[in-house]
């Protein structure tokens, strides 16, 4: 499954999240603002990224262009939450390469699960590299 790191200054959103998504199978890192979450980059490699917008010290827009400065990361999936439906966030997460943005409060987190599935897992693709070594071992070593 997914490694998913959770950047959300309320805690709260960040359990639920976490809980909801392990349930699923996904390993799961969480931070409490941005400059948290960019310093955990290197060492989780997360396959996607859930991304509040207002946090503070670093904000999730400034995340984003901080993240899509360096080139393994530029395009890494990574979803937007939002408690305010418009403003420019809005668009300047758009240009920053963020796909789907989810209104706190008004999604589901199946959705969410969903969405994330379906960016790490496409369908027909091969295990990604990270998860290669377990699908190798599950498949021929106990032969």
């Amino acid at each position: 499954m997914a490694v998913v790191l959770v950047v959300d200054d309320d805690a709260e959103t960040r359990a639920t999240i976490k809980r909801f998504l392990e349930r699923r199978g996904h390993h799961i890192t969480c931070a409490g603002h941005g400059k948290e979450g960019l310093e955990l980059m290197s060492s989780q490699q997360p396959d996607v990224v859930v991304l509040d917008v207002r946090m503070p010290l670093v904000d999730g827009i400034e995340f984003l262009e901080v993240l899509r400065c360096y080139l393994r990361w530029q395009n890494l999936p990574v979803v937007m939450l939002t408690a305010y439906a418009e403003g420019d966030h809005m668009k300047r997460s758009t240009e920053l390469g963020v796909q789907k943005i989810f209104i706190k409060g008004k999604f589901e987190l199946e959705d969410l699960a969903r969405y994330i599935e379906s960016r790490t897992t496409p369908p027909g693709s091969q295990p990604s590299e990270r998860h290669h070594h377990w699908w190798f071992h599950e498949r021929y070593l106990d032969i």
